[in-house]
């Protein structure tokens, strides 16, 4: 029965693959889009500080608040700067505004793909390209734009993206952190190194399969 359950864990892996276009080990299941959100600043910001390589963030003002809260949480109890750059009155974000965010000593930009209020699209891979020439690690949260936009992480250039079930048919409760091979994260949930060690804790199978 056990390996019956790892089987089916290891082939909702390989399918969440196919979809996002990435290899099974760079899927990491979690309870929903907000968790996943969560991992990736939260993760990101702990990993490059521990390594010295850097202490400032860069989110848009219209991000769902599983992004914006958890950045203001890190600048308020962490010490990290934190950017939030405005929108126009469409909500788009400007890249040149993204451009000039940028620091020697910014770790993360993050720009939702999907508004889950208004549903304005953000130019993501546009942004990601300019991003990653600054060697700055790109995240999205696409939740709300999974069951409508594509999800291919190397046309869209990101370097982690958020998705939460229930937006593209599968059940509430569960969730995926797309993490790019070679990104560095220290886990949120730490214990028995489930998730190749980023999400600690007994697999939610059943949710993973639906």
């Amino acid at each position: 029965w056990g390996q019956r359950a790892e089987y089916a864990v290891a082939s909702a892996r390989q399918q969440i693959g196919d979809i996002v276009g990435c290899q099974s080990s760079e899927v990491v299941f979690t309870s929903g889009g907000s968790e996943s959100d969560n991992l990736a600043l939260r993760g990101a910001a702990m990993a490059a500080r521990s390594a010295g390589r850097g202490n400032h963030l860069v989110v848009t003002a219209i991000e769902h608040y599983a992004v914006l809260n958890t950045a203001r949480q890190l600048r308020e109890l962490y010490d990290f700067d934190l950017t939030v750059l405005p929108v126009d009155s469409f909500g788009l974000v400007s890249i040149d505004h993204v451009a000039a965010a940028i620091r020697p000593d910014t770790i993360l930009v993050s720009v939702m793909y999907a508004n889950n209020e208004i549903g304005v699209l953000q130019p993501v891979a546009e942004i990601a390209k300019l991003v990653r020439q600054h060697g700055v690690l790109m995240h999205t949260d696409a939740v709300q734009a999974a069951s409508q936009m594509e999800l291919n992480v190397d046309a869209l250039g990101v370097d982690m993206m958020s998705l939460g079930a229930h937006k593209f048919y599968g059940p509430k409760g569960v969730g995926v952190l797309y993490v790019r091979n070679g990104v560095s994260l220290e886990p949120v949930m730490t214990g028995g190194g489930q998730e190749q060690g980023l999400r600690s804790g007994t697999h939610n199978v059943a949710q993973i399969i639906g």
